[in-house]
């Protein structure tokens, strides 16, 4: 039931991703589930940010500062190392529910998502970061985030009718794509 098939050289280029608004930065990655966790305690977080894509192989993630992702990527610099990430897209629509849910701090967003299923999210190891991701993921791509490496990102059109103004981010370095052998890409504008 697991029909995954992986690429040797990851390319954000076989995915159909796209440009939402004309004046927008470029193709974006727009419902992503973020998987990242604490260096320290390994504790998961699930969120979910905008990627630009800036090439077939990096990618800007932009996220906001008072968020449990961003949190974790400055404990990472913290350390000089770089941060590990994988990017699931579809699945459980309860998972993609739970990763948005303004959940406390310290609740798992795959336990909440076992919670409103009635039953536990089957995960699997990554192949190339030290994460697991849900066994039910259309797509996932693993990488890493340098703890040195920014680039600006943006613009991006918002949903309040503005553009939200370039900033600079940190890069997401694909390591590998892995998915079904006919993925379902979920997208929202």
């Amino acid at each position: 039931s697991k029909e995954v098939v992986e690429t040797r050289r990851p390319s954000f280029a076989e995915l159909p991703i796209i440009t939402c608004w004309p004046d927008d930065g470029g193709p974006y990655i727009t419902l992503g589930m973020i998987f990242t966790h604490d260096p320290a305690t390994r504790r998961r977080n699930v969120g979910i940010y905008r990627v630009q894509i800036f090439d077939e192989q990096t990618a800007g993630m932009h996220w906001q500062i008072h968020k449990v992702g961003p949190r974790h990527y400055r404990d990472w610099q913290a350390k000089r190392q770089p941060m590990p990430v994988a990017i699931v897209l579809g699945g459980d629509p309860a998972l993609i529910y739970a990763a948005s849910a303004p959940l406390p701090e310290d609740m798992d967003e795959m336990l909440f998502a076992g919670f409103l299923r009635q039953e536990g999210v089957e995960m699997v190891r990554c192949e190339t970061v030290d994460m697991e991701v849900p066994a039910t993921a259309e797509i996932v791509l693993e990488g890493y985030l340098d703890p040195d490496e920014l680039r600006t990102e943006g613009p991006f059109g918002e949903h309040t009718g503005f553009y939200s103004l370039p900033a600079p981010y940190p890069v997401f370095r694909l390591t590998c794509v892995s998915r079904r052998s006919r993925p379902i890409y979920p997208a929202t504008i």
